[in-house]
């Protein structure tokens, strides 16, 4: 009779090879690994670090390409509109372009010969406010400005003398001036982007829906994520378009209420101030706090009194707070609003990103990060920081 193994007996199919130790080992010693949380924190990071750089890097082709595409989306439902009519999709798109260049036009030709008065009147309110500051000051005698004074005898004196003690020639480095070659590369590449921004808008609107078919058809077979593609899609243009429409608009009454209340209080070329602080509204935040300032200022040297210039800027505040509290959310859906603490680290952002153009582009670009956030799973909590 046979024994029946005991359990302390291994078993032969467990007994591995000899050319099998390191399986063994890593199964006795098991390697140690980072959390997946920490690696997709890391991952996270570096990617985000790449995006930034490559985004810097390619500024001058990302940015006349959103341009485009954030002008295309002001302008879609008025080519919408044409096409209902039944007129084709690309001679609608260029009838509202030409438009809109006639519209720039003839504001910029009625326009031009205030803004002209008013550059010329620049340096002499330039002067009247340092005549200003000088006359507050110079009744101050203290033994600061009694070093002031003496520091600019020195500094005279020294400048009138040709040569010092070992005789040698001070040399005055002095840059030479902007030549014509110059200012016709800067303006032939403003051109340049200019007509590239028309170009794109153009082509966008006579495209239609054709892009948002492709990308779609480009998220592969399945239906689920076709339709949180056109569901993405769809959300970012119908919020980044009200939010658009809804600017162009205040900043429009913006512009008139400006210029109405400066023509009431006798500022000089009040058309251009409206049109600045139009034009402006733009940027939030930043936009009317510039043109406050520079009104304040023009109203300074042009009044003569601290006043007048507090009662031209705390007109431009009154204006701007108005629209920003009551006109703008009225017009503009909950859905479309953002937290102000976070539209305005991110126009801090890309305005250190871009420049100029990234402080006009930061509004929409934070906007399609949001409707973006809000749909991904892993992107919640930023969609959260973000929302209102």
């Amino acid at each position: 009779m046979s024994t029946p193994p005991s359990s302390d007996t291994p078993d032969v199919s467990d007994v591995r090879p000899s050319g099998s130790v390191d399986l063994v080992r890593d199964e006795i010693l098991p390697t140690v690994s980072l959390p997946m949380s920490i690696r997709s924190v890391s991952l996270t990071v570096l990617t985000a670090i790449a995006v930034v750089w490559a985004l810097y890097v390619a500024q001058t082709l990302v940015v006349p390409l959103l341009l485009g595409m954030v002008i295309s989306l002001v302008l879609s439902p008025l080519v919408e509109g044409l096409r209902r009519l039944r007129l084709p999709r690309p001679a609608g798109a260029g009838l509202v372009l030409m438009l809109l260049l006639g519209l720039i036009g003839g504001i910029g030709y009625q326009l031009s010969a205030p803004a002209a008065a008013l550059a010329d009147e620049l340096p002499q309110v330039a002067r009247r406010i340092r005549q200003a500051l000088v006359s507050t000051t110079i009744d101050r005698e203290s033994a600061m400005s009694d070093l002031q004074e003496a520091a600019d005898e020195l500094t005279s004196a020294a400048a009138v003398a040709p040569r010092d003690r070992s005789g040698a020639q001070p040399v005055r480095v002095v840059e030479p001036p902007a030549g014509l070659r110059d200012y016709v590369m800067t303006g032939t590449g403003m051109a340049a982007q200019v007509l590239l921004v028309l170009f794109l808008v153009f082509f966008l609107l006579s495209a239609g829906d054709l892009y948002k078919r492709k990308f779609v058809k480009l998220t592969g077979p399945s239906l689920s994520r076709k339709k949180i593609t056109v569901q993405i899609m769809d959300e970012i243009k119908d919020q980044i378009g009200v939010y658009l429409r809804t600017l162009v608009t205040v900043s429009s009454i913006v512009g008139v209420a400006t210029w109405l209340a400066y023509l009431a209080v006798g500022m000089p070329n009040a058309a251009v101030w409206g049109l600045l602080a139009g034009v402006a509204n733009v940027v939030p935040y930043i936009g009317p706090t510039l043109v406050a300032g520079a009104a304040s200022a023009m109203a300074f040297a042009h009044f003569g009194t601290i006043g007048e210039a507090v009662m031209v800027g705390s007109i431009q505040v009154a204006i701007t707070s108005l629209e920003g509290f009551l006109l703008t959310p009225a017009l503009m859906s909950r859905s479309a609003r953002m937290n102000p603490v976070a539209m305005f680290v991110g126009l801090l952002f890309w305005g250190w990103l871009w420049g100029a153009w990234g402080v006009v582009l930061g509004v929409p670009l934070l906007m399609a990060t949001k409707v973006i956030a809000d749909r991904v799973d892993d992107l919640h909590a930023l969609g959260e920081l973000l929302g209102d």
